[in-house]
C-alpha cells in the first residue's frame, strides 16, 4: 500500500490556521484502505436491518429467540451474530477457522454451529466442540480454533459492533446521548422500514460526514420557501463538540413542531422564552453514524465506505417511530426526505469537483465551520495516530 505524509495532510488545531483535508484523503483508493485500518477497525458500527438479501439480517432484524443466528456483512466483512441460552447478543466473523468457509448461510434458529463444507462445530459462544479427524492432533484445539468474540453492545433497538478494538467505549459515546433526552425511553422506539434505506450514492463517506457537521450551508442548500430554513430559528443553530460525538441543534420557529420539554434535557430551556422549543437533535457519532432525535422518533444514517472506491458511500437509512401521529407526518412538518434528497444532491456536486484536479484546499471559517474543522481535526488525528 502506498506510504502517506502525515505532513501532507495536517489538520492544524487552530481553526485560524487550519485547513481541510486534501483532494486526494477523497479520492486516492489506498487513502482509503488506510482509513479502513486505522478509522474503521476502531468504530462502533450500526448492524443493518433489511436492505439486499447481502445486508438483510432476517428476524426483523436481529436475532430474538435463543440460539437464534443472523449472518450479515459491514464493509465486506461476513459476520453473524449468534442469541445465547442467556439471551446474549455475540458477533462473530462469519468464517469458519478450519477452511474459511461461510458458516451461517441465512438467518436460522438452531442448536450448535456446524460448518457446511467439513463439520466443524462450535457452540453458542464460538467455542470449538468437535470436528471429525482431528481427535488425536496434538496440540489441538488452540485458541484460534475457536470464533474471534468481536465487541458487540445492544441500546434500545440498535446493535453496534466493533472489528476490533474500540477507539472509545460504548457506554462512554452514549452517555452524552442518553443525557440530552432524558425523556425518550429507546426501548419504545419501533423500527419502521422505508424504501431505499440502504443505498449505494455518489460521494466520499468523509463529504457525507462533513455536510452533516457543516451548518454553512443550511441557508444556501435548504433554503426557503418550504426549506429547512424555514422550520428552525437558524440564528440559534448551535454546536457542541465532545472527543467523539458532537451535537447539532436548533429550536424550531413554531413551537408545536418542537419536543415536549420533559424529553430533552433542561439545559434547553431559553430562561428568556419559555415557549421555545427544540427542532430537533442531530448527533454525529464519529467518524460515520447519526442518530437525528425528532419529536416523532429517530432517523438513522450511517455513511459506509466502499472497499475500493472512495467516491461512492453505503448509505444507511434506518426509521424508528415514538409517536406514530407524528411520524406520518416526518417528510411534511420536519423535511425529512426532503432534506435527505437535497444533501445527497450537494454532495455528488462536490464529489465531482474533488476529482476533478482544480481542488485546493480550504480554510475553514472560525465560527461556522467550528463542526467541520472538529471532524476534518479528528479523521487526520486518527488516521496518522497523533494526539
Amino acid at each position: 500500500m502506498r506510504e502517506f505524509s502525515s505532513r501532507d495532510f495536517f489538520v492544524d488545531p487552530d481553526i485560524r490556521k487550519a485547513e481541510s483535508l486534501p483532494d486526494s484523503a477523497f479520492t486516492d483508493p489506498n487513502f482509503l484502505e488506510l482509513e479502513l485500518e486505522t478509522i474503521f477497525d476502531k468504530t462502533w458500527m450500526l448492524v443493518p436491518h433489511h436492505g439486499s438479501p447481502e445486508h438483510s439480517t432476517g428476524f426483523n432484524g436481529f436475532p430474538d429467540k435463543p440460539s437464534s443466528r443472523v449472518p450479515f456483512s459491514i464493509i465486506g466483512k461476513p459476520l453473524f451474530l449468534q442469541k445465547n441460552s442467556k439471551r446474549e447478543i455475540n458477533c462473530f466473523p462469519n468464517v469458519c477457522t478450519h477452511a474459511w468457509h461461510p458458516l451461517v448461510e441465512s438467518a436460522r434458529i438452531g442448536g450448535s454451529i456446524v460448518c457446511p463444507q467439513h463439520g466443524r462445530e462450535f457452540d453458542s459462544e464460538g467455542r470449538f466442540v468437535f470436528h471429525r479427524g482431528f481427535e488425536k492432533l496434538e496440540d489441538f484445539p488452540r485458541e484460534s480454533d475457536n470464533l474471534r468474540k468481536l465487541p458487540v453492545e445492544n441500546w434500545g433497538p440498535l446493535i453496534s459492533v466493533c472489528l476490533g478494538e474500540p477507539f472509545a467505549p460504548f457506554k462512554e459515546i452514549a452517555g452524552n446521548v442518553k443525557e440530552s433526552i432524558p425523556g425518550i425511553d429507546l426501548g419504545s422506539l419501533k423500527y419502521k422500514p422505508v424504501p431505499d434505506e440502504i443505498r449505494e450514492v455518489e460521494g466520499n463517506w468523509k463529504q457525507h460526514a462533513w455536510n452533516y457537521m457543516d451548518n454553512y450551508h443550511i441557508r444556501f442548500v435548504h433554503k426557503g420557501p418550504g426549506g429547512l430554513t424555514d422550520a428552525i430559528d437558524l440564528q440559534t443553530y448551535t454546536t457542541e463538540l465532545y472527543q467523539h460525538s458532537a451535537l447539532q441543534w436548533a429550536y424550531a420557529r413554531r413551537p408545536e413542531d418542537g419536543f415536549d420539554p420533559q424529553q430533552v434535557a433542561t439545559r434547553f430551556k431559553d430562561p428568556n422564552n419559555t415557549d421555545k422549543r427544540v427542532f430537533a437533535l442531530w448527533w454525529f457519532i464519529f467518524p460515520n453514524l447519526t442518530l437525528n432525535f425528532y419529536p416523532w422518533g429517530l432517523s438513522v444514517n450511517q455513511y459506509m465506505p466502499v472497499p475500493g472506491r472512495p467516491d461512492r458511500t453505503e448509505f444507511h437509512w434506518f426509521q424508528y417511530s415514538l409517536d406514530e401521529a407524528k411520524f406520518k407526518q416526518r417528510d411534511k412538518v420536519w423535511l425529512n426526505k426532503q432534506v435527505d434528497d437535497e444533501d445527497i444532491e450537494a454532495i455528488s456536486l462536490v464529489s465531482k469537483g474533488a476529482r476533478s484536479g482544480f481542488a485546493p484546499r480550504g480554510r475553514f471559517a472560525p465560527r461556522e465551520e467550528q463542526g467541520p474543522h472538529w471532524l476534518h481535526r479528528l479523521i487526520y488525528a486518527t488516521v496518522f495516530r497523533e494526539s
